[in-house]
């Protein structure tokens, strides 16, 4: 029986992170594992109950949603800090699960590579993890209530099993569940995500249309009308 520490990185009590991290738990669970659950924007102030089950655990899963191409800031602050105390880490296995809102695993793998990367450079066992689009359809909602909801479970529980055993998780396993979409369909699906952010920008008095601050100024000046980005520098065309 395996020691298994779930931590939430995400600052949502309630949402697609907590849903994903609650299968998991249930399903470890059911196979005979102690498995502990943690928040870790309940402890942001003081990390130090999750220093403690860190050490404790054979096992980590990190889940939460993808902010900006990666996991939220804090999620960078904890680990910096697990790295600055050694005599936390020993060789634990490291699993993560990583969600977002567009449908694709290549816009949200980077979070993954992350913890891959983090686990090289510290004495942990980077054993895979597995990404979900969609994320924010869900809303913390059954995973049922997605169009590829069937797929996502079954693959799931594919992943889980390799966490409980501690074996490698191959991109394979997250892979096989990517909802398959026709390129105008996305791009259909683009505009139309594109005209809501802007509604709602529009809603908070926001100017949709403003010379983004990650350009330069000698970018931002070569056109009366700056091209319309989003927070990664992209073209609306391109989101």
């Amino acid at each position: 029986m395996s020691k298994i520490l779930a931590i939430n990185l995400s600052p949502r009590k309630h949402g697609t992170s907590t849903l994903l991290l609650h299968e998991c738990k249930d399903h470890l669970k059911e196979c005979g594992h102690n498995v502990r659950y943690i928040c870790l924007y309940e402890h942001t102030n003081n990390l130090q109950p999750i220093f403690d089950q860190v050490k404790d655990a054979d096992t980590l899963i990190l889940c939460g949603p993808c902010y900006v191409n990666t996991y939220p800031a804090d999620t960078i602050k904890l680990l910096q800090e697990l790295a600055a105390h050694p005599d936390i880490l020993h060789g634990q296995n490291l699993y993560g699960i990583i969600q977002g809102g567009m449908p694709y695993a290549h816009t949200h793998k980077s979070g993954l590579n992350m913890l891959e990367i983090f686990s090289a450079k510290t004495d942990l066992n980077y054993k895979g993890g597995f990404v979900m689009g969609l994320g924010a359809m869900l809303d913390g909602h059954p995973l049922d209530n997605l169009p590829n909801g069937k797929k996502v479970k079954r693959q799931l529980r594919v992943f889980f099993h390799h966490i409980g055993c501690g074996e490698l998780s191959p991109d394979s396993v997250y892979e096989a569940a990517i909802m398959k979409m026709p390129s105008i369909v996305a791009r259909i699906l683009a505009r139309y995500m594109n005209r809501t952010i802007d509604k709602s920008y529009a809603k908070r008095g926001m100017d949709a249309y403003q010379p983004t601050p990650y350009l330069s100024d000698k970018i931002n000046t070569k056109s009366s009308k700056p091209e319309h980005t989003n927070s990664f520098g992209q073209s609306a065309a391109n989101r």
